[in-house]
């Protein structure tokens, strides 16, 4: 091989390791991980790199003259330079997260000894990457204004939405005594719509479900329940797979578009098209389009109401259209837009919203992730009529939030 052959297969190899890596989030943001973790992660990843890269390389054909040593020490200085790489750059990063740069911005929930033991040991271990802020307790009449090493109880639990926003806040760390265990979900549905990542104690896990990722900090171990859902690069991919598949879909379905909107055009006065109000990802309001599927001005008189399997104000073509699911093709122009995704929560009214999240707290869980034009609820259970088919439906979304 002449040394001008080397700079594309060098190329390539770097793309291939940068990409096994990146799908085990090697680099995702972890502040608190211990090197040995760290170099035990660099042999894992590279043992499942190799094993993928044997496998696209072996001649099956004459396996016998493979290098397979090749292979072996191969990994061995893979694995020797990118774990003292990796060792240098993480005492760097602790280095640099004690003396203050890059910490996570974070409250505490709960104003107790569970509290103040787990504020004691991130001012002992500044490398532990988080910064506390304040606190916030479950009674603000009796603690706002106390201090514990000059960090001050700043409110209630009404004013954490608030706090979040003003200062930035990256985590919300729950440290409730056992007997509010019931306060949990309280801080959930007041924080999901929030950019933060929330953690809880161990002794709380029981209060909540779904799935749930675990931490140590300095021998405190924690358990994240609301980590980011999907990495940069895996919601790249879906929206690439959104954007192509609307695109292709819209120029398929141009004739069927064209027939259904002669069809209502036809049979009933009124636009082709219907757009309302919905609430999409981080409870941001959007205009969803849908082909129109009930008589003009619908809920003149009414107001807004719960749609029913034999709702009287459907017309005959819309009877057709809701039974193919043909009413939600327009929701691909909202997908192109980047407001909706083709699998995911499916969007609800502010209206309704607001009163759901006030009899459902996790309800608002749902706006973590962009709504979709169908989801595992909508397969699952159908229309919505009433809170209970609701409650129902929230479970399924709940399910492919926490593990898509």
């Amino acid at each position: 091989m002449l040394w001008q052959d080397i700079p594309l297969p060098a190329a390539i190899m770097t793309l291939y390791w940068l990409l096994i890596f990146a799908v085990n989030q090697f680099y995702a943001n972890r502040r608190v991980v211990s090197r040995s973790d760290e170099f035990l992660d660099v042999v894992k990843y590279t043992f499942l790199g190799l094993l993928v890269l044997y496998f696209l390389t072996i001649d099956l054909s004459n396996p016998v003259t493979f290098g397979k040593m090749i292979i072996v020490f191969y990994g061995l200085f893979l694995i020797l330079l990118v774990g003292s790489g990796r060792l240098i750059i993480r005492t760097a990063h602790r280095r640099l997260l004690a003396k203050g740069y890059g910490r996570a911005r974070s409250l505490i929930v709960g104003w107790n000894r569970r509290g103040w033991e787990l504020l004691d040991n991130l001012i002992a271990h500044p490398a532990a990457g988080s910064e506390i802020l304040g606190f916030v307790t479950l009674f603000p009449a009796k603690n706002k204004g106390l201090a514990r090493h000059s960090i001050e109880v700043l409110g209630g639990l009404d004013d954490l939405p608030r706090l979040i926003r003003e200062m930035k806040i990256d985590d919300v760390i729950l440290a409730l005594d056992k007997d509010h265990h019931n306060r949990v979900l309280d801080v959930i549905a007041r924080v999901s719509d929030e950019k933060v990542s929330l953690k809880i104690s161990p002794d709380l896990s029981e209060a909540i479900s779904g799935t749930a990722r675990t931490q140590q900090l300095y021998g405190l171990p924690l358990i994240e329940i609301m980590p980011e859902i999907m990495p940069y690069w895996e919601r790249l991919v879906k929206r690439l797979m959104d954007f192509s598949f609307s695109v292709i879909a819209l120029v398929l379905l141009s004739p069927v578009f064209l027939i259904v909107a002669l069809i209502i055009k036809l049979e009933s006065h009124g636009p082709v098209f219907y757009v309302q109000e919905r609430v999409g990802k981080r409870g941001r309001p959007f205009n969803v389009i849908k082909f129109r599927s009930m008589v003009q001005n619908a809920e003149s008189t009414s107001g807004p109401v719960w749609a029913q399997r034999d709702d009287p104000r459907v017309t005959r073509v819309g009877r057709v259209l809701r039974f193919l699911r043909l009413d939600e093709f327009p929701q691909f122009f909202n997908v192109l837009k980047g407001e909706m995704s083709l699998v995911g929560p499916r969007p609800e009214r502010p209206f309704f919203v607001k009163q759901i999240k006030e009899k459902l707290p996790l309800y608002t869980r749902r706006h973590r992730v962009k709504p979709g034009i169908t989801g595992w609820a909508q397969v699952k259970w159908g229309y919505d009529e009433s809170l209970e088919d609701v409650r129902q439906k929230l479970k399924f979304d709940l399910f492919y939030i926490e593990n898509m």
